[in-house]
This record gives C-alpha cells, sequence and structure tokens, in this order.
C-alpha cells in the first residue's frame, strides 16, 4: 500500500517556483512509493540498487531544491537563513544515514513504515521551517504602505 497521497494544495507556500519544486519532490516520492511498494509485486534480487539509486535521486533532487531556497533567502536577506542552512544540512544528513542503513540491509522495497519515513523527512521541513522562510519572501515583495515611506 503506497502511503504517500498526491500534492495538496494546503501544502504550498505560496511561492510560485518553490511550490513547483516542492510538488515536484513528492511526486518524485509518489513515484519511489508506487514502483518499490512492498505490496507491488514481489521484490527482484536487482531492485535493492535500483530502490537505493531512486532513493539517492530523491536526495540529489532535494539538496538542489535547498540550495535553491538558500539563494532566495539570500537575495532577500533573510534574518534566519543560517539556522535554515542548518536545518538543510541536518536533514540531508539524516537521510544519508536512512540511505545508508537500507542500503547495509539490503531494501528492495518500501513498506508502509519505510513510506512514512521519506515522506515526513520531506513534508516535515515544507510544513514546517519552509513556511516561516516563505512568510518572509512574500513580505520582501509586497510594495511599502504609505506610512512606510
Amino acid at each position: 500500500m503506497t502511503v504517500l497521497m498526491a500534492w495538496r494544495d494546503d501544502w504550498a507556500v505560496q511561492i510560485d517556483e518553490v511550490d513547483a519544486e516542492h510538488r515536484a519532490l513528492v511526486e518524485q516520492l509518489a513515484a519511489i512509493c508506487a514502483r518499490f511498494d512492498a505490496t507491488a509485486r514481489p521484490a527482484l534480487s536487482t531492485e535493492s540498487r535500483a530502490l537505493i539509486d531512486a532513493l539517492s535521486e530523491l536526495g540529489e533532487s532535494t539538496r538542489q531544491h535547498f540550495k535553491r531556497e538558500e539563494e532566495l533567502m539570500e537575495s532577500i536577506g533573510y534574518a534566519e537563513i543560517a539556522a535554515h542552512r542548518t536545518e538543510h544540512a541536518m536533514l540531508m544528513a539524516e537521510y544519508a544515514d536512512l540511505i545508508r542503513q537500507w542500503q547495509a540491509e539490503g531494501l528492495s522495497r518500501l513498506d508502509e513504515a519505510a513510506q512514512e519515513s521519506v515522506r515526513d523527512w520531506i513534508l516535515d521541513h515544507i510544513l514546517g521551517a519552509d513556511r516561516d522562510f516563505a512568510q518572509a519572501v512574500i513580505s520582501s515583495s509586497q510594495p511599502p504602505e504609505d506610512g512606510d515611506r
């Protein structure tokens, strides 16, 4: 059973570029879950490497997304950029540890728990720290009110 549902509009942070990338990450994970779902069909011996490769590609896509987020933060002078960068680094280290663990176990299928782990890894950041960052970006793009000039 694939755990991850499709992108939900209430996950949006209201920045088109960032939301498009978040949606793409969720879709990439959904495709991995569908391909390697534990109930889809029996695992082939070659699929352990294919699963780890697919998860590694998701990690690289996420790393590139984090880089673009940080560039956007720099462009607006986001006050919390250091903390956000640290969270990105911690998330990537956490993900790398998870991939190493699954590789050592020879994981070739994503059971419900594994799917939830990756889903939560992505969504916790989107629904948490990215909302604060997005609010700062949106505020920086709004023209000052008459009393602020």
